[in-house]
């Protein structure tokens, strides 16, 4: 981890560069108590802008010390932002220290609590300068992972690490998960928790339409490109033409054909083999999660980016956060070992078989485990890697400077897991293949990532693409138009049904999202043509009502726009997901460029490639990572 020592100033205006949410700062206001020495003896409150909002602190002074910290009101994601929540504070208080270093994955938390702190230090009259330059930390970690051996070792806490450690701790193996961060998650806990799957209980209700059965007629109308596209399409033209001939008017739906629209989707160039593996067993992965403590939304609709209405959504809240605390939660009680703060650096080979890996554990000490079953890798992508972005860039997309876009990914996503199998001569497949995220909110704010109701409206009051579209066909739109920029509109029933009463009333209070009672007020509050937007919701209410493919193809209808409140939400692409990766086979084994197994070394998620192809489909992320994991898991648990 890396020291912060910024003046609160070069804080806040960092963390308004970083164009996360900002209410109205409150001063800091003491109890005075006064006494002689360093500090103004009170109780002082004051707040500094976190990633969702004010992170509001209050601190009480002896006339000699910081006797106490507290976060006393905070709008931060549950889980990423906890260790800097309840470390910072307590790190504060036993160095009296602010030259606290700040928490890996939890950067923008723990700037705004040192920001706040130092306000309240310097309203008690105290030497900010000086607290910054106190040292903190140093002492040893009791716990901190040892030298020793394990059935199976996973490298990587995000959704595919965790299911992967599940797995293979129910399949009888002793398991051992590290994570170099100092908290779980990785991308699937900052993501919106939706879960591709074909599902014919929760799709029951779901109608099928003119637009819909065109997009399945399409599809069956592509020349082969493949002998496993062409049994696959096979497949769907059987399933199509029973369900035409059965008079059948809710949606159709089967893991064909969800494989055959991600293949579509990734230019036929995903690997159908995979594909297949993903979309059978998905249902299954959904129903396993349910037993390890996931809720699931009875409603299916269609995340950014899914083309189709099955996208599953946790409860009570639409986070991957959901996932990953079941997981871990299910993972801790099948007696699953996790070390927080350990970073993978080698993988150790004897023989050409993957024996165990070497570590830097919590202290800094350099440890190896040894596994005998073998090692998985689940580290993510490479998303926060700008080298390897610019070097793999060309290869695919090409988007243009890449290196220097934002992204929404994990710290952790740097490509470690990638950079391990290379040296074991794993091979490599589509890593050129990097997805920009249209829907990224600017100010930090968002309703949900379904666009079953929504439209996207550029700043002339405009739709410029259709809404259900691939998520690279919308990047590049979005990155068209004025300022690299759009607005998700919605109305209070699309809205309220997203998300709570008080969430999106605590949101617009921070100016995260925009509310106005009419269609007009909403355009002048964020300074666009009302007339233009009058007429471009009114076109869009009609072409939802006619249920038929626009001007753009949109296919996907659900709700009019039409009941007030009105919802924006401002939003810019970032870098996603990356497509390649390690090469597995549907074990999750871990394949070299002859095309065989590394014995010892399996891999599940994002660090894999060429499941998706060009483009990810929305919505299949978090099935990909929980699948493979949970097939890795049971893989290595046989050896």
């Amino acid at each position: 981890m890396k020291k912060r020592r910024l003046a609160a100033l070069a804080v806040c205006a960092a963390l308004l560069l970083s164009s996360c949410g900002g209410g109205p700062k409150e001063s800091a206001t003491p109890t005075p108590d006064a006494q002689e020495g360093a500090y103004t003896a009170g109780t002082y409150e004051a707040s500094a802008d976190g990633r969702n909002g004010p992170v509001k602190v209050s601190v009480t002074f002896t006339a000699d010390a910081i006797e106490k910290v507290e976060i006393v009101e905070h709008s931060e994601s549950a889980g990423i932002s906890d260790p800097a929540i309840t470390g910072i504070p307590e790190a504060i208080v036993q160095y009296q220290s602010l030259g606290v270093d700040a928490v890996s994955g939890a950067t923008i938390t723990s700037d705004a609590i040192l920001a706040a702190v130092a306000a309240c230090v310097e309203e008690a009259g105290g030497d900010v300068e000086a607290l910054k330059a106190v040292p903190a930390g140093g002492e040893k970690v009791e716990g901190a992972l040892e030298t020793t051996t394990v059935d199976v070792l996973v490298v990587g806490g995000g959704g595919a690490g965790l299911s992967a450690a599940l797995s293979a701790a129910q399949n009888g193996a002793s398991v051992i998960l590290v994570e170099k961060l100092p908290a779980l998650g990785g991308n699937t806990y900052r993501c919106g928790g939706a879960f591709n799957t074909y599902d014919p209980e929760r799709q029951a209700n779901n109608p099928m339409d003119e637009a819909l059965s065109s997009t399945v007629e399409s599809l069956l109308a592509h020349e082969d490109t493949s002998p496993e596209h062409a049994a696959l399409k096979a497949d769907v033209q059987k399933q199509w033409d029973e369900y035409k001939a059965s008079g059948r008017t809710n949606l159709f739906d089967s893991p064909e054909w969800h494989a055959l629209q991600t293949l579509d989707a990734g230019d036929y160039l995903g690997n159908v083999e995979q594909i297949r593996t993903l979309t059978t067993n998905a249902l299954d992965t959904l129903h396993w999660l349910g037993e390890n403590g996931v809720t699931w939304s009875d409603e299916v609709s269609t995340v950014i980016g899914a083309l189709w209405n099955r996208s599953h959504q946790t409860l009570p809240k639409a986070s991957g956060a959901e996932i990953v605390a079941a997981l871990e939660n299910a993972a801790r009680a099948a007696n699953v070992q996790i070390f927080l703060d350990t970073k993978a650096e080698s993988l150790v080979s004897e023989n050409g078989k993957v024996t165990g890996t070497v570590l830097t554990n919590a202290n800094g000490e350099s440890v190896t485990v040894k596994a005998s079953k073998g090692v998985i890798l689940a580290t993510g992508g490479f998303g926060n890697n700008p080298e390897m972005l610019a070097k793999y860039n060309p290869e695919g997309n090409n988007w243009e400077n890449i290196e220097k876009l934002s992204t929404n990914n994990t710290p952790g996503a740097t490509g470690d897991g990638i950079t391990m199998g290379l040296s074991v001569d794993a091979n490599l497949v589509g890593m050129g293949w990097i997805q920009l995220m249209a829907l990224n909110s600017i100010s930090g704010g968002g309703i949900s990532g379904m666009i079953n109701s929504t439209a996207f409206v550029n700043q002339e009051g405009q739709r410029y693409v259709a809404e259900d579209e691939r998520r690279d066909v919308l990047a590049e739109g979005a990155l068209s138009q004025t300022n690299q920029m759009f607005y998700g509109i919605c109305d209070n029933k699309e809205a309220t049904l997203r998300m709570a009463q008080e969430a999106l009333d605590a949101q617009v209070q921070y100016g995260m999202i925009t509310r106005a009672d009419t269609l007009a007020e909403l355009a002048e509050a964020i300074n666009m043509p009302a007339d233009a937007l009058e007429a471009t919701i009114a076109e869009f209410n009609d072409l939802v009502k006619a249920g038929k493919p626009d001007q753009f193809g949109r296919r996907t209808w659900e709700n009019t726009i039409e009941e007030g409140p009105f919802y924006a939400v401002a939003f810019t692409p970032v870098v996603h997901h990356t497509m390649g990766g390690l090469e597995i086979n549907g074990s999750a084994e871990v394949l070299n460029a002859e095309g065989q197994v590394i014995e010892g070394l399996y891999a599940a998620g994002e660090v894999t490639g060429g499941i998706h192809g060009t483009n990810r489909v929305g919505g299949n992320a978090v099935p990909d990572a929980l699948t493979f994991g949970k097939i890795a898991g049971e893989t290595a648990a046989a050896k």
